[in-house]
């Protein structure tokens, strides 16, 4: 069958047919193998979604876990902070205290002894008068006694002995 133009319609239909039967056997051939590939990408994806999602979780669960952690760890550190505070609080007063007892030990030595010089300068003090009243009075029995050498004498036992104290005194202002 001839049809005007030179078109015969055969071969139109045979180029139709070749054409079904060549998609048809793409299709057959190529469709299912993509259809596959896809669905084991988008499985793929899927698993590494679902993977990554149960990764956020753990992440979220030993941030959690790791915090706990830090506070119970700074929870430790401030006890202990305190406990040595504690016991530096006490080793202070303590050495305080022994500081305390041995300035009062010390003190109390240097009173003794400031005391006991005091005792010896007043008993030096009253040998010196007693002796410069003996010689005092060895002087009146010796020599002539006269109003105006009684009054001399006397005045030099008075400047003597307050001379002798205010030596005595100015030695234990320095000491």
């Amino acid at each position: 069958m001839n049809i005007p133009l030179n078109i015969d319609i055969l071969q139109i239909l045979l180029h139709m047919l070749n054409f079904v039967i060549l998609a048809g056997g793409l299709t057959f051939l190529l469709y299912k193998p993509v259809v596959n590939f896809m669905e084991k990408r988008r499985q793929q994806f899927a698993d590494e979604e679902a993977a990554n999602k149960a990764k956020a979780e753990e992440n979220v669960r030993l941030q959690e876990e790791y915090e706990k952690k830090i506070r119970i760890a700074d929870a430790e550190i401030s006890e202990r902070k305190k406990l040595l505070e504690k016991e530096y609080a006490e080793i202070s007063a303590e050495y305080i205290k022994d500081a305390k007892e041995k300035a009062a030990t010390i003190i109390t030595a240097a009173e003794l002894e400031a005391e006991d010089r005091k005792e010896h300068i007043l008993e030096s003090v009253q040998t010196e008068i007693g002796e410069l009243v003996v010689s005092a009075t060895q002087k009146l029995l010796s020599d002539t006694v006269t109003p105006q050498r009684n009054s001399a004498l006397y005045d030099e036992f008075i400047r003597l002995a307050e001379n002798t104290v205010n030596e005595e005194r100015a030695k234990n202002d320095k000491k």
